[in-house]
């Protein structure tokens, strides 16, 4: 299975490892305040921030998880994208992000300090530090994998190796020089990749030779979910309500990863469209996703022999020459390395902010915050190369990430919805829900571990832990919210809809428009692989 890299293949690794170190030593003479280095001064155009936005989605985990699925489960795997990612994006872009721009909150979590109280604030702070750190580490880990898998490398190197990197140009630049940076990262992974895809069908004869030699059980995204009878062992409830629902809506329009993107957009329309820009590019994901794993299944099974996770790997080794296989292996890096930064830039600025000045030193001078912001980059580092050892030790690392979502990320949709378009929602409703919410999930995971409940798979107890998490979550924020007495003073400006902000059109019919584009072409996309 191990590949050797010729030298012009080094060459390009090296070509591209330099110029990300270059955009972080650029950038470092315009971070004078800390808003410039956690807050990229939201003076980003929304063409670069909707590209960063699905770029810092982007990650050596998904590439070879997607195709892994993909080769294992074939089209039943683009739920992930069509219910599990794009609708919650254009929920965000026309219905959140107004709420999140026009308060000026520095983070998602400082919107529930505004609305709700700082118990929920804090609560919130620390759950997101938390599974940041995890999530950090699960993309050292599997980048680690692929050049150990691919190259032979040392893993425990290829994790500090990474790490440091990524130091580099977030240390000097901040969130400027990560989404600038995820940019490019986008467009590399995309030149880098799609060439698999084109060589494979062309061997293949086209989309109608692949769909000739896939099975049967592989060509569908709909047929058998109604009553479970699928490779995955999914159910309409599970895929639609927990997978569609709850893990697209909280996920996507309640993860700081994501949401620091838009909110980093040089003004209020840009803000809106950055999401629904990422959804536009992430319709076509798929295609470089999951496809080169059912080109994998077609033309390598034998060599894949069960193994999915090596089906993109296989396709490098047997598809690229000498130096396309140094720019597939960079774009694996620029997937990896986008997916790393998000996460980093959103831990500095949570911690700076929402703990460290709201919680540990409130009057200081900028120049503090903006030392604080760069040592706690390096913190993130180091906890992401510790949460990388926590990774390995579970053996689908995307059945992973979707039990952290699970607890960590399920209950935010209710506390947000409820927020947002409820007033009577009250101060303790969000700390007391998300406490709740989480230690549901949390619970429901345990049971299943000891198979007290059963499920047909792992995915399938994570989508139902999410609807529990969910669910808890909203029915005590609804108690809480009768019980506690209303505070009749509090000022919700801006923070609900029935009070938002008047000065910018929320119901912006160019924005209408871009939402319902993207519903007709995410139904088409449905009907024609249904």
């Amino acid at each position: 299975m191990f590949v050797t890299l010729a030298p012009i293949d080094y060459l390009i690794l090296l070509v591209f490892v330099g110029f990300m170190v270059v955009i972080g030593v650029l950038l470092k003479k315009s971070m004078n305040q800390s808003s410039d280095f956690l807050l990229a001064g939201r003076m980003i155009p929304s063409w670069i921030t909707g590209i960063a936005f699905i770029s810092a989605n982007i990650s050596a985990l998904e590439l070879l998880g997607m195709s892994a699925s993909g080769a294992e489960y074939g089209f039943l795997t683009f739920h992930f994208y069509y219910l599990g990612a794009i609708p919650g994006m254009i929920f965000l872009g026309i219905f959140m992000m107004p709420f999140y721009y026009s308060s000026k909150i520095r983070s998602v979590p400082e919107y529930l300090r505004y609305r709700f109280n700082r118990p929920a604030h804090l609560l919130n702070s620390l759950i997101t530090l938390l599974s940041l750190a995890l999530g950090s580490g699960i993309y050292l880990y599997s980048l680690s994998l692929v050049f150990e898998t691919m190259f032979g490398w040392n893993p425990h190197l290829s994790i500090l190796f990474s790490a440091a990197i990524v130091l580099v140009y977030t240390y000097f630049g901040g969130l400027s020089s990560s989404i600038y940076t995820e940019v490019m990262q986008f467009f590399l992974t995309v030149l880098g990749l799609f060439p698999l895809v084109i060589i494979g069908l062309t061997r293949l004869g086209g989309w109608d030779g692949l769909m000739q030699k896939i099975p049967n059980s592989h060509k569908h995204m709909w047929h058998g979910l109604i009553n479970g009878q699928n490779e995955l062992g999914w159910d309409l409830l599970s895929v639609t309500v927990g997978l569609g629902f709850v893990l697209s809506f909280s996920y996507w329009t309640c993860g700081f990863t994501e949401v620091q993107r838009a909110m980093a957009a040089k003004d209020y329309r840009a803000a809106r469209r950055t999401p629904l820009i990422g959804a536009m590019f992430k319709l076509f994901l798929p295609f470089l996703t999951v496809i080169p794993g059912l080109i994998a299944l077609t033309e390598f099974s034998k060599e894949m022999n069960g193994e999915y996770n090596k089906s993109f790997l296989i396709l490098l080794k047997n598809f690229y020459p000498s130096g396309m296989l140094g720019l597939g292996t960079t774009a694996l890096l620029a997937a990896f390395m986008a997916g790393m930064s998000s996460s980093i830039t959103a831990m500095n600025t949570i911690f700076t902010y929402d703990i460290y000045q709201t919680y540990i030193h409130k009057n200081k001078e900028d120049e503090d915050y903006l030392k604080i912001g760069k040592r706690s980059t390096m913190f993130a580092i180091f906890f992401a190369i510790f949460a990388s050892y926590i990774a390995m030790q579970f053996e689908n690392i995307m059945n992973y990430i979707q039990l952290l979502f699970s607890f960590f990320s399920a209950p935010l949709i209710s506390i947000f919805l409820l927020g947002m378009f409820w007033r009577r929602a009250s101060g303790w409703s969000a700390f007391y829900g998300m406490l709740l919410g989480t230690g549901t999930g949390l619970v429901h995971f345990l049971l299943y571990s000891l198979e007290v409940v059963y499920y047909k798979s792992d995915m399938v107890s994570n989508f139902y832990g999410a609807i529990y998490s969910g669910l808890v979550c909203f029915v005590t924020m609804v108690i809480v919210s009768f019980i506690e007495k209303e505070d009749p003073n509090k000022d919700l400006k801006g923070l609900i809809y029935s009070d938002r902000d008047q000065s910018n059109p929320f119901w912006d019919p160019r924005i209408l428009a871009w939402g319902v584009g993207l519903i007709v072409l995410l139904a088409g996309f449905n009907i024609i692989f249904a």
